[in-house]
């Protein structure tokens, strides 16, 4: 009885030992799996959606494969009010291949609108908390979570209307011009138009004004804005002072009005 006991022990150590070397060789296996965050990079969805996709390159260079991948991030306002999640999984990763996951992410314009205008007309930052995980070898489950910053870029940042100008074009009509000029930080191209309804110092309206922009990604625009009015002397004395009404249609971002005084 005690020979059975006794080889049953040493199976036991055996197979602890074994598992120990097995555990030790797949952890030192981590040592040869690189992780590389690409170029984020933004689309627009037929909805209007942002979509921001991050690409991570995996290189298993390791011993085994790993198995049930998973990357989920959560994006989240100032005041921590959630604005998006989104989950990636990847059943198995076989060793020895290079692989790239995309992580896809919706934004919705609309719903950052909802929290706030400044997220047209101001840069801010998105708070991200990202939890990623798998398993090494069908053994060492493994999970991290961290937090960061997200830059969210303003497609019309430090817009502004200057002063008007009064050009006389006939007897009967006359120009008003605005300059008009932002900055586009925003990760991805304008293209649209700006209408702008020119209202006197007694709430009547003037005249509208539709302005068609292309403007790059970091670049800035900086245009004249004009307006047919009829001319007569009671008018010219009330479009002295009034106010603009600012309507903003990009595609992917509808807003307005944009009310801003003048005079």
């Amino acid at each position: 009885m005690n020979v059975p006991i006794r080889m049953l022990g040493v199976a036991t150590t055996i197979f602890w030992i074994l598992l120990a070397a097995f555990i030790a060789i797949a952890a030192y296996s981590v040592k040869d799996l690189n992780f590389n965050l690409g170029e984020p990079e933004f689309a627009a969805a037929p909805n209007g959606d942002l979509i921001l996709s991050l690409p991570l390159h995996i290189d298993n260079r390791g011993y085994y494969s790993l198995k049930e991948f998973h990357l989920s991030t959560v994006f989240s306002d100032a005041e921590g009010a959630e604005i998006s999640r989104a989950n990636t999984f990847v059943p198995v990763i076989p060793h020895g291949e290079d692989i790239t996951v995309i992580h896809n992410v919706t934004l919705s314009p609309t719903s950052l609108l909802e929290k706030g205008e400044q997220y047209l007309f101001n840069d801010n930052d998105l708070n991200v908390s990202v939890t990623a995980g798998l398993n090494f070898a069908e053994l060492l489950p493994a999970e991290i979570s961290t937090n960061f910053t997200f830059p969210w870029g303003a497609p019309f940042y430090n817009f502004a209307l200057g002063e008007p100008s009064l050009s006389q074009v006939s007897s009967t009509r006359a120009t008003v011009t605005f300059p008009m000029s932002f900055e586009n930080h925003a990760a991805f191209d304008i293209a649209g138009n700006i209408r702008m309804e020119l209202y006197d110092s007694m709430n009547s309206l003037l005249s509208e004004s539709q302005t068609i922009v292309n403007v790059p990604q970091r670049a800035g625009y900086n245009r004249n804005v004009e307006f047919s009015v009829p001319l007569s002397a009671s008018l010219l004395s009330a479009a002295q002072s009034g106010h603009c009404d600012v309507y903003f249609d990009i595609g992917v971002i509808q807003y307005g009005p944009l009310v801003i005084p003048y005079g």
